[in-house]
């Protein structure tokens, strides 16, 4: 079960004590907590991290290039483009001509056309970790298949990185702590159980962030 940048199970080994880990009690506040962080890492910077097969972007005709959010990428599956919003997606044959598999940056050779044209890619990429549950069916899982092209980064360089692993659960430790998971402070005074006004990103966590940051906005 996706719960952010790691399954479920890890996040709740991370966030309970042992004894709790097989309560399911807070399995929904958890996974809520980690897919909120997961996205405020994404909108922070500029990027898109988890794995995902044949993820999508639309995207103004009238440039030359475009840099895919979800990368490294594995491969680009298809570009369409349309002119009419009632017209239907046609594919691009040959397109793009150049991918940086690492940057995510794909090139056409020459502006497709005048806004506003639409291009649709098709692609696949991200930082793959696993999704499965221990007494899930499958589990381990394997990591995604890549294709048999040299231009494609080596299968680790698709992993989800230990630092970027390490922010992910620190974050979520911090939202934790500032829960008040047991409801105390219906009979304490406001903010002394919980302030989610302090919940910010952690030094150590926006250091890490920082390296990751996209600058690019197109």
């Amino acid at each position: 079960m996706n719960a952010g940048l790691t399954n479920l199970d890890t996040l709740k080994k991370h966030l309970l004590p042992s004894t709790l880990t097989g309560e399911p009690r807070f399995d929904t506040v958890i996974q809520t907590l980690g897919l909120g962080v997961a996205a405020w890492f994404d909108q922070y910077c500029n990027r898109r991290f988890g794995w995902l097969e044949d993820d999508t972007m639309v995207f103004s005709g009238d440039r030359p290039h475009y840099y895919l959010p979800r990368f490294p990428v594995s491969v680009v599956t298809r570009v369409e483009m349309r002119y009419f919003q009632t017209d239907n997606w046609t594919e691009i044959t040959g397109q793009p001509i150049n991918v940086n598999y690492e940057t995510g940056l794909i090139h056409f050779g020459y502006f497709l056309g005048r806004w506003p044209l639409q291009v649709r890619a098709t692609w696949s990429g991200g930082y793959w970790f696993e999704p499965l549950e221990p007494d899930d069916d499958g589990y381990p899982s394997d990591a995604p298949t890549l294709p048999a092209d040299a231009n494609i980064p080596p299968a680790r360089a698709f992993l989800l990185p230990n630092d970027l692993r390490a922010a992910f659960l620190t974050q979520c430790q911090h939202g934790w702590d500032l829960r008040d998971k047991l409801g105390a402070g219906l009979a304490d005074k406001p903010k002394t159980q919980t302030d989610l006004e302090d919940f910010k990103l952690v030094p150590m966590v926006k250091q890490i962030l920082q390296q990751y940051v996209r600058y690019q906005l197109s």
